[in-house]
Parts: structure tokens; C-alpha cells; sequence
């Protein structure tokens, strides 16, 4: 195994491994359309509609590695009992651990899958963690009582949903300003200019010049860091979220894998695929 680092750790190149990756498993998606559940994909357009019909919002939270989220989506939000009381009393949102990991991170979840109750004045009022029955995740619900405060202090501590509101509407520069094609194309760490930009997947990414604007709106995806940017390897160990960071990266078979820190990185460059196998 052969490395090539510019900087003092700016890119790590693993040269010699090679292989092709089975496709992930996906969530089966075979039951009656009629009978799915509706889940937003927006933290700003749930908080709108609940305020809007003043219904408190579930939020599950889940990853796409993650067995137990699996295991819910298939037998617990299948069952009828659960069905028939998410639609009746709740707006539903749906959030990916890798893609939106920001306002995870700002709800303070610290194993998947993770379900929240939040009530239409964004205060979290039900934390579940972990896999939840059809009969167990009813049970919690019954007991949730969700009522507006009109009398709440104005100066009291923001909840974790208000703060992860402020988040999704904050404008935020994906992977701290990098430019991904400079990295990969270039092998160089560089920031990106603050008025070269484009959005990609609800992020805003920074590019060192237009040329590498221009070539990573040409194949976004092939400039994409795998598992949009998490730390795979911090994350598979602890089941928790973790935000890898540019600083700390490998290109392996052509794409960008980023880490927290040189220890996960170099868990990564050992044995590659235990980390990678599913992707």
C-alpha cells in the first residue's frame, strides 16, 4: 500500500487497493403506495406545517447502515396501529443521519435510530432512542401530551429544535469552505471562495476558482464524498454521528472519504473494507 500526502496532511491517496463495492441495501418499498406514510424531507417545511395545523411533529432519525432504523421502517411503521396515529395526530419527517447531519447533530442524538415528538413551538417533548415496537412506539404516543405555551418566557433556553430550525435556515459552507475538486483533482486542500459556490444536495459549496466550479457541476457526484462527508468509521464503531473532516481524508477507488481525526483515518487505510463493504 502506497500513500501520497501533500501538506502536512492534506490528502491521504491509498494507491493500491482496489475492488468493486456490493450495492447497499435499501429499505423495501414494495407495500401499497395508499398504505405509505407521507414524510417530509424538509426540517423548515415540517415546522411550518405543524405550526400551520398545529399538530406536533415525529421526527425519526435514521441512517441508511443503520440495522435497527431498517428493522423500524420495515415492521414498525408498517403496522397499522402505528399507521393510523402517525396520520391522524402527526406531521412526519424523516431525517438521514450522513445527508442532514448538521441538524442531527444539533438535536443531540446520540444512537440511531432515534424518534423525536416535537411540538409545534419547536420544543422537543418525547426522545426516543433506539428500535421501538409497533406496540411500544403506540404506547409512548398515547402518553404524549403536547399543549402550547402562550405564557412561556420570552428569555427562556431555545430547545434543541429551535436551535436545529436556526440551522437548516442558516446558509452554512459544506465540508468548512474546501473546494472537493481541488481536492480530488488536484490533490491539494484548499478553501474555497466565499463567491464561488453552488448548491448541491441543500449545501452550499465553496471552489477555489470557476474551473473547478465548472467541473464539479459537470459530474457533482464523482467530486461527492462518500457517505456526504461523515466519518464512517467513528460511526460504524459507535452507532453515533460523526462529521468527518477534509483535513483528514483518503481518495480511495476514486472518491473522497473524510474522518474525524488520524486515528479513524488510519483504521481506514488498514482495512479498508470493513468500512466500505456495503457502500
Amino acid at each position: 500500500m502506497s500513500f501520497i500526502r501533500t501538506g502536512s496532511l492534506a490528502l491521504t491517496l491509498v494507491a493500491t487497493v482496489t475492488g468493486t463495492l456490493a450495492a447497499g441495501e435499501t429499505p423495501g418499498t414494495d407495500e401499497p403506495v395508499a398504505a405509505q406514510l407521507t414524510w417530509r424531507r424538509s426540517y423548515k417545511q415540517a415546522a411550518e406545517e405543524a405550526r400551520q395545523r398545529r399538530r406536533p411533529i415525529l421526527v425519526k432519525i435514521t441512517a441508511t447502515w443503520c440495522g435497527p432504523c431498517r428493522q423500524m421502517h420495515q415492521l414498525t411503521y408498517t403496522d397499522e396501529r402505528v399507521r393510523r396515529r402517525l396520520r391522524r395526530d402527526f406531521v412526519l419527517l424523516e431525517l438521514d443521519a450522513d445527508e442532514q447531519s448538521e441538524l442531527v447533530a444539533d438535536f443531540r442524538v446520540e444512537a440511531y435510530p432515534t424518534t423525536l415528538v416535537v411540538s409545534p413551538e419547536l420544543k422537543v417533548v418525547k426522545r426516543l432512542t433506539g428500535f421501538q415496537s409497533a406496540g411500544d412506539l403506540v404506547s409512548a404516543l398515547e402518553l404524549v401530551r403536547v399543549k402550547q405555551s402562550p405564557d412561556m418566557d420570552q428569555d427562556e433556553e431555545e430547545t434543541d429544535a429551535v436551535s436545529a430550525l436556526r440551522v437548516a435556515n442558516a446558509r452554512q459552507l459544506a465540508f468548512d469552505g474546501f473546494c472537493l475538486a481541488s481536492l480530488l483533482d488536484d490533490n491539494k486542500l484548499r478553501k474555497g471562495d466565499n463567491l464561488v459556490t453552488a448548491e448541491y444536495k441543500g449545501q452550499t459549496v465553496c471552489f477555489h476558482s470557476e474551473e473547478h466550479r465548472r467541473r464539479f457541476l459537470a459530474d457533482p457526484q464523482r467530486y461527492w464524498p462518500v457517505g456526504n462527508g461523515q466519518c464512517l468509521v467513528r460511526s460504524r464503531e459507535t452507532g453515533m454521528a460523526a462529521l468527518g473532516d477534509p483535513r483528514v481524508g483518503v481518495i480511495w477507488r476514486g472518491k473522497l472519504w473524510f474522518f474525524s481525526d488520524r486515528e479513524t483515518q488510519q483504521r481506514f487505510i488498514q482495512t479498508p473494507h470493513q468500512y466500505a463493504g456495503s457502500l
